[in-house]
């Protein structure tokens, strides 16, 4: 008897369909199990990733206000401008105020040449010219292939000596001009040669470009000059125009003869602005633990997180931290960030910052502010001690990353639970192919039997008989 080649063409009963329906039905349970397991660890892993997210969003400000000068902002103006403006570094400036008198700006020294009929045909001697700027000495060999005005100029140019040099066309005729780089007396020019015509001084070859005190055949054009200033009455002497070292930390930018008064005070908007800075980064983390391990009470129902004691301890730690009065600020009247106008809400958690009270308190009390934040006499601010809790949960070996770990562990296993679940499905798949076609084939057999006899039947039953009319 022919094999069977299909399900179900045997008998009519069994199919490919029915296998596949047996099979989903017995795969059903244990994936329903595996996608809500590994939905469940997936989704506990982004919830780790926000919060990771938020609470280094923290760090920044805690960062700032963890040092000293964070928490002393200083701006500085000036009544005159446009005789001298002012920069500050809060990290080095006090405050104070100081009257200041320009009486000369500083200059970058010019010198010019005689005058020469053409810029790159007429030769202008052999030899050597060393320019001397600031105690810094530059040769320059001048020979046939740079002994003309505009060879001289692309030679010290290439020089890097401390000045630049141009050939200048005054329509009738043309002269070299030598600037100095920078401003200040510190930084004339000082041309000496070694002329080929052996004489270094006269007007001839290069000893016309000579100007070093034993010889000036250059014309001074523009002077070297340091900036001249008065500070509080005292005199003070840069080689630039811009003022540093007078005052620490302050910078005058003087631009004109002139006086202006220029005034360093606290700037208590930009210390509050730091500090709610780090309220708002603070309050973005309650939100987000809000979202993730919070309980609302009226739908009975919490987060991903809800209940899990590593978020617990971390809430712990960090508002912990909010509460510390720091060592030695123990009977000061200004000792916590209460104290501050920084409060929790009881509801939801979340700071609160009077900022009139804070700048309050920071004028008042600017050492015990600081401390607050920042710590004193080697002792430990809240900033230092939030910071510290932070990075227990999101360093690289905190405990954020070693519940991911543990996570991403149970994705590993559920894939694993996955790979042997498909195993034992093709197992199971073939074995009721196996049983299926058996059972055809011997529904097909007794098929054929049962018409075989129906046939053997039918040959030997009587016929009835014809009678001849």
């Amino acid at each position: 008897m022919a094999g069977i080649s299909s399900l179900g063409v045997g008998s009519g009963i069994f199919s490919a369909d029915l296998v596949d329906q047996l099979v989903n039905a017995e795969r059903q349970p244990a994936e329903l199990r595996l996608n809500r397991r590994e939905g469940e660890a997936q989704a506990k892993i982004s919830a780790f990733g926000a919060l990771r997210s938020a609470l280094e969003a923290m760090k920044s400000p805690l960062e700032a206000l963890a040092e000293p000068e964070g928490l002393k902002a200083l701006s500085a103006t000036s009544s005159n401008e446009s005789t001298a403006a002012v920069s500050v570094d809060s990290a080095v400036a006090s405050r104070g105020s100081y009257s200041v008198n320009v009486t000369q700006l500083a200059q970058a020294q010019s010198l010019a040449s005689g005058v020469f009929a053409d810029s790159d045909s007429t030769t202008v001697g052999e030899g050597t010219m060393t320019f001397t700027v600031n105690g810094v000495s530059t040769d320059i060999t001048v020979d046939s292939s740079n002994n003309t005005l505009q060879g001289l100029a692309d030679s010290i140019n290439d020089a890097n000596a401390g000045l630049s040099a141009g050939v200048v066309d005054t329509g009738s005729g043309f002269r070299l001009v030598l600037s100095a780089d920078d401003t200040g007396l510190q930084n004339a020019i000082q041309v000496s040669v070694t002329d080929a015509d052996g004489n270094n001084a006269d007007m001839a070859g290069l000893s016309q470009f000579a100007f070093d005190g034993a010889a000036s055949n250059l014309a001074e054009t523009v002077a070297a000059k340091d900036a001249l200033l008065e500070v509080n009455g005292i005199a003070v002497s840069r080689p630039t125009n811009s003022i540093e070292g007078v005052v620490a930390g302050v910078t005058f930018d003087v631009a004109a003869i002139g006086s202006t008064n220029i005034s360093v005070e606290r700037d208590a908007d930009a210390v509050a602005e730091r500090v709610r800075e780090f309220v708002d980064k603070y309050n973005e983390l309650e939100k987000v633990i809000g979202k993730y391990a919070g309980f609302n009470s009226v739908s009975g129902s919490g987060g991903m997180l809800t209940g899990d004691s590593t978020i617990r301890n971390m809430e712990r730690d960090i508002r912990a931290g909010l509460t510390t009065i720091p060592a030695g600020l123990e009977t000061s009247s200004v000792r916590s960030l209460a104290d501050l106008g920084i409060k929790t809400d009881p509801a939801t958690g979340k700071l609160e910052f009077d900022d009139a009270i804070f700048k309050e308190k920071l004028e008042a009390d600017p050492a015990a502010v600081t401390a607050i934040f920042a710590g004193q006499s080697g002792g430990e601010g809240i900033s230092d001690k939030i910071s510290q809790s932070i990075e227990s949960y999101v360093g690289s070996d905190g405990l954020f990353s070693t519940r991911t770990e543990g996570l991403n562990k149970t994705l590993d296993q559920i894939r694993d639970q996955r790979d042997r679940l498909d195993i034992r499905m093709q197992s199971y798949r073939e074995r009721l192919v196996s049983q299926f076609t058996a059972a055809d084939s011997l529904i097909s057999q007794l098929n054929s039997t049962g018409n075989y006899v129906s046939q053997q039947l039918a040959a030997i039953a009587p016929q009835p008989s014809s009678r001849n009319s």
